[in-house]
């Protein structure tokens, strides 16, 4: 019997770090829902296919490929065509794409039917926007994981700041601000707290801290 933990909350709250943190500390390896999105919009930008043309893009899904491998150490790579784009899928230009590519009802499908297939196969951590929701509504345990806007910003910022793509902490709090509406009144499957989730806002806690928070939760 599988057991799926899914964390759902919006950009730059700490979900990404807490997944592979949590992966570490209970042994479960961590699959990143969101990295099929990029992959798949990093896809698009790289062969100049138009995002907002969304006849085109339910067209090219047929000839992505995307793959996910769990490394030894639960680290997970992501490939389309064969090649490994996990750095390149955290791109700013990707980042900023990728709310007009999930909210298309045939890439959300696409996607989904991806990411089900891999979590009925064994023990996952999964993390994104609406895997309580939508994805894995039966999930064993369901998280949402948020932070103040200024923390979220900052954050984001500080991962911009690493890959040498300056922008100023004004600029990302737009983007992320912008990020947040896009995910919360997009049409289909909308950034939401599932009923049954637990609300843990971590502007104040530490990423170690937010781990146990989770861990406490969690009876293997």
């Amino acid at each position: 019997m599988s057991i799926n933990i899914a964390i759902d909350g919006p950009v730059a709250s700490g979900k990404g770090a807490v997944t592979k943190g949590l992966s570490k500390k209970l042994g479960i390896p961590a699959l990143d829902t969101g990295a099929i999105y990029r992959a798949v919009t990093l896809f698009l930008l790289d062969n100049e296919i138009d995002i907002h043309d969304e006849k085109k893009i339910l067209m090219s899904l047929n000839k992505i490929s995307v793959r996910l491998y769990l490394a030894e150490n639960h680290d997970l790579r992501v490939f389309t065509q064969g090649q490994d784009v996990t750095p390149r899928i955290r791109e700013n230009r990707v980042s900023l794409a990728v709310p007009v590519v999930a909210a298309y009802v045939g890439v959300r499908d696409y996607v989904n039917r991806q990411i089900a297939l891999v979590a009925s196969q064994g023990n996952y951590i999964l993390e994104g926007r609406d895997i309580g929701t939508v994805v894995l509504p039966n999930a064993d345990y369901k998280f949402f994981l948020t932070a103040s806007l200024e923390v979220r910003a900052k954050r984001r910022k500080a991962d911009l700041d690493a890959k040498g793509e300056e922008y100023s902490l004004l600029e990302v709090m737009a983007q992320v601000k912008e990020r947040d509406e896009q995910d919360m009144n997009r049409a289909i499957a909308p950034l939401r707290q599932a009923p049954d989730a637990i609300y843990i806002d971590n502007s104040n806690l530490t990423l170690e801290q937010t781990i146990d928070t989770l861990a406490k939760y969690i009876k293997l």
